[in-house]
């Protein structure tokens, strides 16, 4: 399984089977994860606790993956950081075995970036998404 972040009005993002129809040039480079509950690990590695850093806004279909809308305080957490502080936080989480820390860091740094510039209206939501290879 991989995730893929990107950038998006709620509109669209409902839109997204896959991460082949994403809408602008918003997203992030995907990454190999175990599952959903990579977006808690990633919320417990930014110091966001244990609560829900993501909520469902749309299942998955017989002909799409599922979406998640990552919450304001997450994106808020992520964009204030520095270099430093990413490096750390990446090592920190344990997105899945087939991740490295480099891979880790650059996914964090885009998303960082990409949110300081994001439009209004825009959130960061998450793809789950089933690949085969």
């Amino acid at each position: 399984m991989e995730i893929v972040f990107f950038l998006a009005q709620p509109h669209e993002a409902r839109g997204v089977t896959s991460s082949e129809d994403l809408p602008g040039d918003g997203s992030v480079e995907s990454l190999p994860v175990d599952g959903l509950s990579v977006l808690m690990d990633l919320g417990q590695a930014l110091g966001l606790g244990d609560g829900p850093v993501a909520r469902q806004l749309r299942d998955a279909t017989c002909q799409s993956f599922p979406v998640w809308t990552l919450i304001e305080s997450f994106c808020q957490r992520l964009e204030s950081l520095d270099d430093e502080q990413i490096d750390s936080h990446a090592e920190a989480w344990q997105a899945d075995e087939k991740s490295d820390l480099y891979e880790r860091t650059t996914c964090l740094m885009e998303l960082r970036d990409a949110l300081r510039v994001r439009q209004a209206g825009e959130s960061l939501f998450a793809l789950l998404e089933e690949r085969a290879f």
